[in-house]
């Protein structure tokens, strides 16, 4: 006699594999994904294979009622013990800390992921005793994806060499790095998105001879201060980027308009997207700049500042549109 089993006594979800269970897990959390282990045995140890981690310090103190000091420790704990017992590598690693987090366990932290062959790497290191990164951290094979905001001068070692690397995000770095900035902008220039905060933006424009970012298909900048003091600009980096089919940015950043058109500008870029735009003279000229040259242009999209009323953004698109256009086919966005 064939005995019946009832469904609900049957835990299916338990015997799937453990890459299955894995990307369940991965939907949580690092800190929830590491709670599952108290369900059965049997998800006692997956948090151990997991291959994205995120720990982030405001989740053990924005909503935890012990003292602050307590939840940093506890933080402290979590990382450690987590990375301690991790048993696979690692495809995507985030680190978000802040105040009271020494450079000896940041140090520890990076080194781990770095050793597992991290491929994106996420930090974001604030008012803390950090004052640089492990050498280690340059050297690093298997990056893909690095972003660093960071609120301390980077100190950047002799040998960065980044073979891997495509997408690059600097944000938030502070008055300067340290060593040859000429050297780590080198090493980087086989990626394909680069996105960088003004500051760094200055700092790249400042090395000895600019790199020819020959992969590079997609530019953002992020603006934070005036450029009312800089020799240079995004037009100078329009001229070492001949590939570049997407570009996002302030509208200052584009301090002069150059006599020679870049080569990009020309062929291959598809897609621009202007921010913090007024319609002053300056403003408009570089637009039409862009429409006048863009020979594969698709689509414009200007932002205007919050306080732009529907009557004047339209009297923007109209005198855009009647400025000559050298891509017929390009679309013309005023927001």
């Amino acid at each position: 006699m064939i005995k019946q089993v009832k469904l609900e006594d049957v835990d299916r979800v338990s015997d799937l594999p453990d890459s299955i269970l894995c990307h369940i897990l991965s939907f949580l959390s690092t800190k929830d994904a590491v709670v599952t282990s108290i369900l059965s045995t049997r998800w006692r140890y997956l948090f151990t294979l997991l291959s994205n981690l995120v720990f982030d310090l405001g989740e053990f103190t924005s909503s935890d009622r012990r003292p602050k000091s307590s939840s940093i420790k506890i933080f402290l704990s979590f990382v450690g013990r987590m990375l301690f017992f991790h048993k696979t590598n690692v495809d995507k690693f985030r680190l978000k800390c802040g105040i009271r987090v020494d450079c000896c366990h940041v140090y520890g932290w990076i080194l781990a992921a770095v050793w597992r062959g991290v491929k994106h790497l996420d930090l974001t290191i604030s008012y803390t005793n950090v004052k640089t990164l492990p050498d280690a951290l340059f050297a690093c094979r298997t990056l893909v994806a690095l972003k660093l905001d960071i609120h301390f001068v980077l100190d950047v070692p002799k040998g960065v060499h980044f073979p891997s690397l495509k997408t690059l995000c600097l944000t938030s770095l502070n008055d300067d790095l340290q060593a040859d900035a000429t050297a780590l902008f080198r090493e980087i220039s086989n990626v394909r998105s680069l996105l960088l905060s003004s500051t760094s933006l200055k700092l790249l424009l400042s090395c000895e001879s600019l790199p020819i970012f020959a992969s590079m298909v997609e530019l953002k900048l992020y603006c934070e201060h005036s450029y009312e003091y800089w020799e240079k600009g995004l037009e100078s980096l329009l001229t070492s980027s001949p590939e570049l089919e997407k570009l996002d940015f302030d509208q200052e950043v584009l301090i002069s308009l150059p006599e020679k058109v870049p080569s990009c500008l020309l062929f291959k870029l598809k897609v621009t997207e202007f921010s913090n735009f007024r319609d002053d003279k300056d403003c408009i000229e570089k637009v039409k700049y862009i429409l006048k040259h863009g020979g594969a242009l698709q689509k414009l999209t200007i932002r205007t500042a919050s306080y732009y009323h529907d009557e004047e953004k339209m009297k923007i698109a109209d005198e855009l549109f009647a400025s000559p256009r050298e891509s017929k086919q390009c679309c013309i966005l005023v927001v």
